[in-house]
């Protein structure tokens, strides 16, 4: 797919839509998963349809050998990849279909976690992407995932139009 065909969206569009997205998660006062792993927004290139996000690995991620648990890194990539789907497919609610996770690695509880995601085929259902994790200050990658998510063409429920950047459809109509 070609993204700079859709209308309204740009490089700068996604790093402001990404940074706001972030600070939504990490203000939930209810305390959701994804607040309490508290993402931040590295980057992202619009044309490429990819973006970066770092966790802190946190003790309560921890298991009794001192290494991230596995199933911290499966939502965390989960997270990653969807928060890059969504962008593309906004105001739209999605859902994950299945999520791959391989854990090539250890990952010991010294560094940062960096989520590389990439799509891979943006269709109007659905959405594959491909991601990769390392720690912070290494280029090894400990961990790879393959998602797909259903674009479900309906707003989602948690969504506040007024909070969130104007986005504009596949057609140039504002959504």
């Amino acid at each position: 797919m070609h993204f700079y065909d859709i209308p309204g969206l740009s490089q700068s569009h996604m790093e402001a839509w990404f940074q706001q997205m972030i600070a939504r998660y990490n203000s939930d006062t209810q305390g959701g998963i994804i607040s309490q792993m508290q993402p931040k927004f590295i980057g992202c290139d619009f044309g490429a349809g990819e973006s970066t996000i770092s966790y802190e690995i946190l003790h309560w991620e921890v298991g009794m050998q001192h290494m991230l648990h596995n199933g911290i890194i499966s939502t965390s990539f989960d997270t990653a990849l969807g928060m890059i789907a969504h962008y593309y497919a906004y105001p739209n609610a999605l859902t994950t279909v299945n999520l791959y996770t391989s854990f090539l690695h250890p990952i010991h509880a010294k560094a940062p976690m960096i989520y590389h995601s990439k799509i891979q085929s943006y269709g109007r259902s659905l959405v594959t992407l491909e991601g990769r994790a390392m720690q912070k200050g290494s280029n090894e990658v400990v961990a790879t995932a393959t998602a797909t998510f259903k674009i479900l063409h309906r707003p989602a429920l948690a969504d506040k139009q007024d909070e969130a950047p104007k986005t504009y459809g596949m057609k140039g109509t504002e959504i």
